[in-house]
């Protein structure tokens, strides 16, 4: 237990459940305080005893929950020292069967709300002349994934807002970077699993290692990157994978001995 993150004010999306929750509690362990942003309640209820914990329920996609968000950063803490991007959705399936609001609603969560929240906390990071953004993609930010072309297309955008922001911020110093997680064991990917065995045992066959990472082994990588350890390092796509995106054969990873 270190306090990297002591006196730092923290706006997490998506922080409900999975990656989001870890890097929510591993900000909270280490000394920060931390603006919880979930799409549903229930998800927060874990945070409300904290009393460094602020949670606020709201859809990323409108650009008043941003400002929201930020407002409240501001009135608990007087700043905004890290931003994390993490609400997303997947809608998988066949493009051509994509309907045209599914499509929209990928674009708003993934892609758009992650807008919002940059340029409402980056105005206050310019201000300040400091501040770092972690913007959560997917290896599907790297590369093709089969019957998913919302969270695809979207998930390689995360990275260009990524990079472009980098630059252009840089002057200010602000870091901006981009975490790509590869399988990990989320209620969502338990959820598509189920509905799709065979694709998944397939998935599972090109991980190197030969498991799924836990949501605390990203979130890890997420805390490295936000604290000042990571103080030289921006304009990153941090494949967080086990060796999946190195593995760009074709063929399925070797066997683990037994």
């Amino acid at each position: 237990m270190t306090n990297r993150f002591e006196g730092k004010v923290c706006i997490v999306t998506g922080a409900g459940s999975g990656i989001g929750r870890e890097i929510v509690l591993g900000l909270l362990a280490e000394g920060a305080t931390v603006v919880a942003n979930d799409i549903k309640e229930a998800g927060l209820k874990e945070f409300g005893d904290a009393a460094n914990a602020h949670p606020i329920v709201g859809d990323t996609a409108l650009p008043e929950t941003a400002d929201s968000l930020v407002a409240e950063a501001l009135d608990v803490g007087g700043r905004v020292d890290i931003l994390v991007n993490n609400a997303g959705i997947g809608i998988p399936g066949p493009a051509e069967e994509l309907s045209n609001e599914n499509w929209q609603r990928c674009i708003d969560v993934n892609l758009t709300g992650y807008f919002f929240l940059a340029k409402a906390a980056g105005k206050v990071m310019i201000g300040q002349r400091s501040g770092t953004v972690l913007n959560v993609s997917s290896m599907a930010g790297l590369a093709g994934v089969p019957l998913n072309i919302g969270y695809v297309a979207t998930k390689h955008g995360v990275i260009g807002i990524t990079r472009s922001l980098a630059v252009d911020w840089a002057r200010y110093g602000i870091r901006v970077n981009a975490l790509c997680p590869g399988l990990t064991e989320t209620d969502l990917i338990r959820q598509r699993e189920a509905e799709a065995p065979e694709m998944f045992r397939l998935r599972r066959e090109r991980i190197p290692n030969g498991r799924i990472a836990q949501p605390v082994e990203q979130a890890r990588v997420a805390l490295f990157l936000v604290s000042d350890d990571a103080s030289y390092v921006s304009g990153l796509a941090a494949n967080v994978d086990a060796g999946g995106y190195a593995l760009y054969s074709g063929f399925a990873a070797p066997k683990i001995p037994s």
